[in-house]
């Protein structure tokens, strides 16, 4: 008896252990940075808050960051107008997280809600492309419905362009275009996005947000292509420094972090899981413009002219970044690019000269701020002491966390500060409205009538060719006013364990989890 009760444990054992490997939890670990400043997509335009998004919602199109190409998301199919004005998006039988009904309505709703003021929506200019977009966020008209978009029917939305507008389907992958549940949001207000209330649509759900520790979501059972999500659930860590990431990564505790920590970025560069590739984003310094000697271009060029971005690429960072001298990444096909700043340490001092300050005699001392990043330390430090040498001027640096730094930026209490720009589309749109007197991303507080004028020209030019062309005159005023001073241009450094398969970095570093595996981990 003993030894058939022996047996049988064994062939429980034996049978047993296999179906629970089989249906073990699979679960994926990233490193997403500090606590997001929302997860409400129309109160974020961060690249952390981004991702976090893609996550668990899906809009009419989704990025597939494989390939780099726009794949169907709610929306099965679409038709565009002879005049690529006109886009007819037919949706598919799609359902939100609560199992009701995904329709046009929703898309609808959503876009109105960015587009009222009282939202505070602060992405609202994406709409800019859409007939009457621009004059409605201008407060020129202010019925939205005049705005470019409509249900159809419950399955059919319209979308009318001002002019043909070639990244639109890009855009229409960003969290702005996304549906959102009226009745939801309706009824929690500002607490819509607590796990306890969110009603999604995307691969994966919010189950819980743990604050300063992790961000969890699990597999959505009512999404429409559920079956080729891999993924059991998605744990977001949020850890800011970088070198706690890579700790954490060589530890195996997470199985991606996307990016890495300056300081150990050529070393890591040998080593099998580290991966880079291009992107379309900018590194550079907004400088307060209302500030009493900021506000001065010849000051600002000054400052611009007496930065060696040649040296910072090669000798600091020395990790295949490209030098920026203008504002707009490499990338977009047909854009002519120039070299507007360059090292010069003679033009620089002529421009302080001018100013008022021969030899920076008389210049105040200047804080320069920046969040906490081992990355940002280390070039507030070399562009601190290169502005000592050339120009003769002290410059005291301030650092905080990402949420006060960001504060700091939106409310113009700072005088020159530390950001960086990446496109949600490669063409130069994205950057060049953010210097719009109106814009909320202006943080420079860059006012310039031509400027505008120019910007509004180019949202009705018809002709691909001649917009780019005013696109680059918009780019020319920007760096003869220097309200940004370029440092150099992002590219993407990740890491992976072996066992993730199907996860890729996109330009716009973004990533969507849908088609991950884990290969062989349990």
């Amino acid at each position: 008896m003993k030894r058939l009760s022996g047996l049988f444990v064994a062939l429980s054992f034996l049978f047993s252990a296999p179906l629970f490997a089989a249906t073990s939890t699979r679960v994926f670990t990233f490193h997403s940075g500090s606590d997001p400043d929302s997860l409400d997509p129309h109160l974020t335009s961060t690249v952390d808050g981004r991702n976090l998004f893609l996550q668990h919602f899906e809009g009419l199109l989704a990025f597939d960051h494989r390939d780099n190409s726009v794949k169907p998301g709610v929306a099965k199919r679409w038709t565009v107008s002879p005049d690529g004005r006109i886009y007819t998006f037919y949706l598919r039988e799609a359902k939100w997280s609560d199992g009701t009904k995904i329709t046009a309505h929703d898309f609808v709703y959503a876009w109105k809600r960015c587009l009222d003021p009282k939202t505070g929506c602060v992405t609202a200019a994406r709409f800019d492309y859409l007939k009457n977009g621009r004059a409605y966020n201008a407060k020129k008209i202010t019925d939205v419905s005049q705005v470019g978009f409509r249900a159809i029917d419950d399955m059919t939305l319209e979308l009318t362009l001002e002019t043909p507008f070639p990244p639109i389907l890009e855009l229409l992958t960003s969290p702005t275009y996304s549906p959102l549940k009226k009745d939801v949001v309706q009824k929690f207000g500002d607490k819509w996005t607590e796990p306890s209330h969110i009603v999604s649509n995307g691969p994966f759900v919010l189950k819980e947000y743990r604050i300063q520790d992790r961000i969890i979501f699990t597999k959505n059972p009512t999404y429409w292509d559920k079956d080729n999500v891999n993924l059991d659930e998605v744990h977001a860590h949020l850890i800011e420094d970088l070198e706690t990431a890579l700790k954490q990564f060589q530890a195996g505790e997470l199985d991606y972090i996307y990016q890495v920590p300056q300081t150990k970025a050529v070393v890591l560069q040998s080593d099998p899981l580290y991966h880079a590739s291009p992107s379309f984003g900018t590194y550079y310094y907004p400088v307060n413009t209302k500030h009493p000697v900021l506000k001065d271009a010849r000051v600002r060029r000054a400052l611009a002219y007496a930065i060696d971005r040649q040296t910072i690429v090669e000798k600091i960072l020395r990790t295949g970044e490209k030098p920026a001298y203008g504002v707009i990444p490499p990338g977009v096909q047909g854009y002519t690019y120039k070299k507007y700043v360059d090292f010069d340490p003679a033009v620089a001092k002529k421009l302080l000269a001018e100013a008022g300050y021969p030899d920076g005699k008389g210049f105040p001392t200047l804080t320069l701020s920046y969040n906490t990043l081992d990355l940002h330390k280390l070039m507030a430090q070399t562009v601190q002491q290169m502005w000592r040498e050339h120009l003769g001027i002290n410059v005291v640096l301030q650092n905080h966390e990402w949420k006060v730094h960001i504060k700091s930026l939106q409310s113009h209490s700072f005088e020159i500060a530390r950001l960086g720009g990446i496109g949600e589309y490669i063409y130069p749109s994205g950057t060049l409205e953010e210097k719009t007197t109106q814009s909320p991303d202006n943080y420079a507080q860059f006012s310039n009538a031509e400027y505008d004028r120019t910007w509004e020209m180019a949202g009705k030019e018809t002709d691909p060719k001649k917009r780019l062309q005013l696109y680059a005159e918009l780019e020319a005023i920007l760096m003869n006013e220097m309200p940004d001073i370029p440092l150099f241009f992002y590219k993407n450094e990740w890491m992976t364990k072996s066992h993730v398969t199907g996860l890729s970095l996109s330009p716009m570093k973004s990533f969507n989890l849908k088609y991950v595996s884990l290969n062989g981990k349990r």
